[in-house]
C-alpha cells in the first residue's frame, strides 16, 4: 500500500525552474545533477520495492523536525511488527573502505551513509515514542547502481547494494499488511510540506524569463487554441487552464513570500493569457484576499 507517493524535492523543482529560466553557475548546475541523479536512483529503488510486492505500507519523501533539526527520510516500509528506513544512493564507480571511513579512487572522503542513516533512525525513534509508539526500525542504505562497489567493506547488515535487494524483499515477504495505518497517518500528519532547505540560489524575479513551460520538455515555444496548450517542440498538448495553474504554483514554489497578483501572473506567464482567464484560474484554486489597497491570493 502506497500512502505517499515520491515527487521531485523543493530543491529540485526550484533548481529545475531556474535552469530554464536563467543560467545556473557552475556549482549550482553541479547541484541539479546531483538532484536529477538521486531522483532517479530513488524511482528505480520505487520500482524494484514495487515488482516484488512487499506486504506493508510505504511512505516516500517524509520531511520531519526533531527540536531545531529536519531531516529527510527517502523511503518508509512500515509492516506489522518493523519500519524499514531505507537511505537511497545512486553513486557510481569504485570507492575503498579504511578504519570506518570510504573514499573514492581520487582520495576524497565521503561523509559515512551508514552514520547518516543511523541518525536518522535515532530521530524516528525518538519522535514515534514522543507520539506513544513503540516500535523496531531497521535502516539500510541501499547503492542502487549496478557498476558501484566498495573495496575492503566489511559485511553489515546496514548496506545493500542492488544485487541484494530481491533476497532482502523476499526475506520480508511474511510481513502482513495495514495493521499499522495508525501510525503511518500519524508519520504524514507530521510531514513538514513547508520546509525549505537553506542552501537554495540566489535569485530575483527580474532576472528570471517570464512564459510558461512545457510541462515535459520545458520548452517556452508553443501553439495554443481555445482550450490547449501544444508544445512546438515536442507536440505534448496540455490544457490551458492547467497550464496556468501549473505557473501559478512554480511562481509560489520560487518566491513564497511574494503576494499571488492577478497583474503579477500575467506578467509571470508571458503575458501569454488574458487576464481575464488568469482571474478565473486564480478564483477555481485560491482564496482572494482584498483591502482598499490591493488584493492578493493565497
Amino acid at each position: 500500500m502506497i500512502l505517499k507517493e515520491r515527487t521531485k524535492s523543493v530543491t529540485h523543482r526550484i533548481l529545475e525552474s531556474l535552469d530554464h529560466r536563467t543560467t545556473l553557475s557552475p556549482s549550482e548546475k553541479i547541484q541539479y545533477d546531483n538532484q536529477i541523479k538521486g531522483y532517479a536512483g530513488e524511482l528505480e529503488f520505487d520500482n524494484k520495492l514495487k515488482d516484488a510486492r512487499v506486504p506493508g505500507i510505504l511512505i516516500s519523501d517524509l520531511l520531519l523536525s526533531t527540536k531545531d533539526t529536519s531531516y529527510q527520510i527517502d523511503s518508509l516500509l512500515i509492516t506489522d511488527t518493523r519500519i524499514y528506513l531505507y537511505e537511497i544512493k545512486n553513486y557510481t564507480g569504485s570507492y575503498h573502505y579504511k578504519d570506518g571511513d570510504i573514499y573514492s579512487d581520487s582520495g576524497h572522503l565521503i561523509q559515512s551513509p551508514v552514520n547518516q542513516v543511523e541518525r536518522k533512525r535515532a530521530y524516528l525513534h525518538n519522535l514515534l515514542l514522543n507520539n506513544g509508539y513503540h516500535i523496531e526500525i531497521i535502516a539500510h542504505v541501499v547503492y542502487i547502481t549496478p557498476n558501484f562497489y566498495i573495496y575492503s567493506l566489511p559485511k553489515t547488515s546496514s548496506i545493500l547494494f542492488v544485487g541484494q535487494l530481491t533476497s532482502h524483499f523476499e526475506s520480508l515477504s511474511s510481513h502482513q499488511e495495514n495493521k499499522n495505518l495508525k501510525l503511518a497517518n500519524t508519520l504524514i500528519a507530521l510531514h513538514d510540506a513547508s520546509y525549505r532547505p537553506t542552501n537554495l540560489p540566489n535569485y530575483l524575479l527580474t532576472e528570471l524569463k517570464n512564459g510558461t513551460m512545457c510541462s515535459k520538455c520545458f520548452s517556452f515555444a508553443y501553439t495554443t487554441s481555445r482550450q490547449c496548450r501544444t508544445c512546438s517542440k515536442c507536440g505534448y498538448r496540455e490544457n490551458s487552464a492547467e497550464v496556468i495553474h501549473r505557473s501559478i504554483e512554480e511562481f509560489r514554489l520560487l518566491f513564497p513570500e511574494k503576494p499571488v497578483t492577478k497583474k503579477g501572473i500575467y506578467d509571470w506567464c508571458g503575458k501569454d493569457w488574458s487576464e481575464s482567464r488568469i482571474k478565473r484560474v486564480l478564483k477555481k484554486h485560491y482564496q482572494l484576499h482584498s483591502s482598499s489597497r490591493s488584493s492578493y491570493y493565497d
